[in-house]
């Protein structure tokens, strides 16, 4: 997989594990009494409308107080804004915050060791370590479910993604990545349950349905529909050119379209295919960047690229880090784009970004609208 569920979500470099949190704000709410070390509540305000057309605006940085070399984050649907230092092999307790509405952001969690994925609903706040799936209720603080991960080998892997979580179709899904195999279970929230396994493949993204669509093991586009029933589509490229290139991803599920990428394997060129998402029909292919990260959104599907990758997002003068997020249709086409610094990931359905931010070391939320 390319990684937008995965490194899709991010494009900060990989390295050694993040600094400790810095002094933190005032908690978002009082710690509850029964044991819990949440302090996240759900937001009772409401966000401003996001454009459906025409270039995104961006909000006021909203800082999260922690510096990290990776970042992981999650949005609500009412658009709360979690994030946390993504270092899953990490055995030190770490902390995961929230932004509610136009913030400041506060302590969503404290969790017993490192970090590797979050995802949100309306009722829950998750996290998932490397060995635990945690659910908190947003409204009381307390843990409300905890299940067993299955086994992750992170020996000699650089790769802090190998579990990225999402909610769809009222569930919690979850991916989990065992060198060429990603295995993918569903967890019913409301159950103490184990988590099922749904399919396994060599690539995967989750629509908001709950559909699972992935690359079976003989590299065919397919989906497991939320019934259970499964279809098989078109094949695709697995030719390994020995240069990292001649192989096709699943990256995510956008605007009624499945994004499939296949690096050319050399520099950052790749060539994106799109399949209709109800029939796996091709819709269109395209030329772009192993760097490029599609997100659906409620302003519809959205593309985060460097400066300078794009006509319309040049490269700043003098050069620093930057990028912009853009519209993007199923054809690839690219239009109406906003400069968003340096952002590390995009995230819907906001959308917002998170943005390393030069001067204090640390990261903010900007929102888009």
């Amino acid at each position: 997989m390319l990684a937008a569920a995965l490194a899709v979500a991010l494009l900060a470099s990989c390295g050694s594990g993040p600094s400790s949190p810095k002094t933190a704000p005032a908690p978002h709410r009082p710690t509850p009494a029964r044991s819990s070390t949440s302090t996240t509540g759900a937001p009772a305000t409401t966000l401003p409308p996001v454009a459906t057309s025409g270039p995104l605006q961006p909000a006021t940085p909203i800082a999260l107080p922690f510096s990290a070399d990776r970042v992981t984050a999650a949005e609500s649907p009412d658009g709360a804004v979690f994030a946390a230092p993504q270092d899953p092999t990490s055995p030190a307790p770490a902390v995961a915050w929230v932004v509610d509405a136009s913030g400041p952001a506060a302590i969503a969690e404290h969790v017993a060791t490192g970090i590797a994925a979050l995802a949100a609903d309306a009722t829950n706040f998750y996290v998932a370590t490397y060995a635990t799936v945690f659910a908190y209720n947003r409204a009381s603080g307390n843990q409300d479910g905890q299940w067993t991960m299955p086994a992750i080998n992170a020996a000699n892997s650089s790769n802090n993604d190998l579990v990225s979580m999402s909610v769809a179709g009222g569930n919690l899904v979850v991916s989990v990545t065992r060198g060429d195999t990603v295995s993918v279970y569903r967890i019913d929230p409301a159950s103490s349950a184990a988590p099922r396994l749904l399919v396994r493949g060599l690539g995967d993204a989750i629509a908001p349905d709950g559909s699972v669509y992935y690359e079976s093991d003989d590299h065919h586009l397919a989906v497991r529909r939320p019934d259970g029933s499964t279809v098989i589509g078109p094949a695709l490229a697995d030719t390994p050119n020995g240069l990292g290139g001649g192989v096709q991803y699943v990256d995510v599920v956008a605007g009624g379209a499945v994004w499939v990428s296949e690096p050319a394997g050399q520099g950052l060129d790749a060539e994106f295919t799109t399949y209709d998402a109800s029939t796996l029909a091709v819709l269109s292919s395209y030329s772009g960047t192993v760097t490029s990260s599609v997100v659906d959104s409620s302003a519809g599907p959205l593309v985060l690229e460097p400066a300078g990758d794009t006509p319309t997002c040049p490269q700043t003068s003098p050069p620093s880090p930057a990028s912009c997020v853009l519209r993007i249709d199923q054809h690839g086409t690219m239009s109406d784009a906003v400069g968003v610094g340096a952002a590390v990931t995009l995230i819907g359905p906001g959308p917002a970004v998170v943005v390393s931010n030069t001067s204090t070391g640390q990261f903010d939320v900007v929102r888009l609208s």
